[in-house]
């Protein structure tokens, strides 16, 4: 394959993502991708989702994030927002550590450098559809070790 044509498809990839393709889930309803501007610059967030402020809070010192905790809520297929964290997450450059499923609670934690990353998605049933809930939490890890002890003489 050519440089440029290599650059063209690649171009249209992103572009095809950026657009807010879709994908589908399980029983073949669409689902879009990628909210347009996201809240944060690494966390994925799908379209059509909305953050709960009153859930939510987050704190930053210049250019380094300290704390996150987002609550975010829409409408979707719970498999579909599964799918969609574990494919979106590494393009935001997390890695992932674990994935689980504990009685339709999903959790998936993911790392970035200092940054540990935890997303839960969980539904709630309603009458036209279930409310989807994903709850992200973003924490520095410590690096509290001890120094290193010498011992002198018994």
């Amino acid at each position: 394959m050519s440089l440029s044509r290599g650059f063209w498809v690649g171009a249209f990839l992103a572009a095809g993502m950026l657009s807010g393709c879709g994908t589908q889930d399980a029983q073949g309803k669409r689902f879009q991708l990628v909210r347009g501007r996201p809240f944060e610059h690494d966390l994925p967030v799908p379209a059509g989702f909305v953050m709960v402020e009153q859930a939510s809070e987050d704190r930053s010192t210049g250019s380094t994030r300290l704390y996150l905790r987002h609550m975010y809520q829409g409408k979707a297929d719970k498999y579909a927002v599964r799918h969609f964290y574990r494919d979106q997450m590494p393009l935001a450059r997390w890695t992932k550590v674990s994935d689980g499923n504990v009685k339709g609670l999903f959790t998936m934690r993911y790392k970035k450098g200092d940054e540990s990353c935890t997303v839960t998605i969980s539904d709630q049933r309603k009458v036209f559809g279930s409310l989807i809930t994903v709850q992200i939490v973003i924490a520095r890890e410590e690096h509290n070790q001890a120094p290193p002890t010498t011992r002198t003489g018994t």
